[in-house]
């Protein structure tokens, strides 16, 4: 019986995968984060999404890119480049993004850092499923309306 050095739990409550993964240090493709910094299923999710694209192509170097004030994401060279043209690399670099399970739509950083907590949807979709899970979400009328400062008019049409 030993403490994790990463999550500081015992190593009888760490899957035998997790502790593997606990104990070597490994960086992410997909993130640039270490492996402590993920869940088990966070680490299947980054690395399936990185493995999937690399069957997509012939090129199988992870680039980095960064679009526009985003963060930095991994791409991978668009499959109809070849290095014998004298084609500027940088135009072909296709980013690798996780999609929804849900709706398809491409997912935030913030989606795709709690991606093992959404279960792989980006948030509008985890919010319909949450309505749907525990039931409508009711408007509800404000017992005490707001009162406009300049006028003093109340206004009880306000919802939460």
């Amino acid at each position: 019986m030993s403490t994790c050095t990463v999550c500081q739990k015992d190593s009888m409550e760490h899957s035998k995968k997790l502790w593997e993964m606990h104990k070597q240090v490994t960086i992410c493709e997909f993130c640039d984060k270490s492996s402590g910094s993920h869940s088990e299923e966070l680490w299947e999710m980054h690395k399936g999404t990185i493995e999937s694209a690399r069957r997509k192509t012939r090129h199988k170097k992870l680039w980095t890119v960064q679009i526009g004030f985003g963060r930095n994401c991994p791409a991978l060279l668009d499959k109809d480049f070849s290095y014998d043209s004298k084609l500027n690399m940088a135009e072909w670099l296709i980013p690798i993004y996780m999609s929804c399970t849900e709706c398809g739509l491409f997912l935030g950083s913030i989606e795709e850092d709690y991606a093992d907590m959404l279960g792989g949807m980006c948030l509008e979709c985890f919010r319909k499923t949450q309505i749907c899970f525990f039931g409508s979400q009711e408007k509800k009328e404000v017992e005490n309306p707001i009162v406009n400062v300049w006028s003093g008019e109340k206004n009880p049409k306000v919802w939460l």
